[in-house]
């Protein structure tokens, strides 16, 4: 866990985020801004796409085809400007006790997932992902859960998550809350297997 680890508490944590004081910061982050690239290309062809129409034969140069050049070119930076200033508003913080999502560019939205709810999490890459270190976590709870999309190190992530509920997913929890040990729960099954015999005689 050292990269996830050594990520703690890098960037802080945002104002909007609510913190015990005895709460323990574990990693924050923030999507990857390659995540705005497909939005630049949308914002890429609306320009393009806007200059073409004014400066082709039925765009003409007059005013109106100046106008549709510069609506268009405006918008199309719009685009990946706005998705941009999303990301960057995007936060996520993982302390001992929950995993939270702080959203919102104007307003701000946090979503806060307790770890003593958690009851399933994993992580995903896809190729490029996998190429180039980055993926999402998803922590799956009761009410819902949060997912830390496009984080660098996404399986260190999930293993300060699985390492602060103890052991995570389904399995963990499984093991903690049956009491007794495996070999005394085989004694059991032995001693119902007599029982069972001495009934059917």
């Amino acid at each position: 866990m050292s990269d996830a680890a050594a990520a703690a508490g890098a960037d802080g944590v945002p104002e909007a985020v609510p913190l015990a004081d005895d709460e323990t910061v574990l990693w924050t982050g923030r999507p990857r801004l390659s995540a705005a690239i497909p939005a630049g290309v949308v914002g890429l062809g609306v320009g393009v796409g806007g200059l073409a129409l004014a400066v082709g034969p039925a765009g003409g140069a007059g005013r109106v085809g100046v106008a549709v050049a510069a609506l268009a070119v405006i918008v199309g930076a719009s685009i990946p400007a706005l998705a941009v200033l999303s990301l960057t508003n995007t936060r996520y913080v993982l302390t001992d006790r929950a995993a939270s999502v702080k959203t919102g560019v104007v307003g701000r939205r946090v979503v806060r997932a307790r770890l003593s709810m958690v009851e399933n999490t994993a992580y995903e890459q896809s190729v490029t992902g996998s190429l180039f270190g980055y993926g999402t976590v998803t922590i799956q709870t009761a009410g819902g859960g949060v997912s830390f999309r496009r984080v660098d190190d996404p399986r260190d992530v999930r293993g300060l998550v699985d390492d602060n509920t103890g052991g995570g997913g389904d399995e963990g929890r499984r093991e903690e809350s049956i009491p007794g040990s495996l070999d005394a729960w085989r004694a059991v099954r032995d001693e119902v297997r007599l029982l069972r015999a001495a009934f059917d005689r």
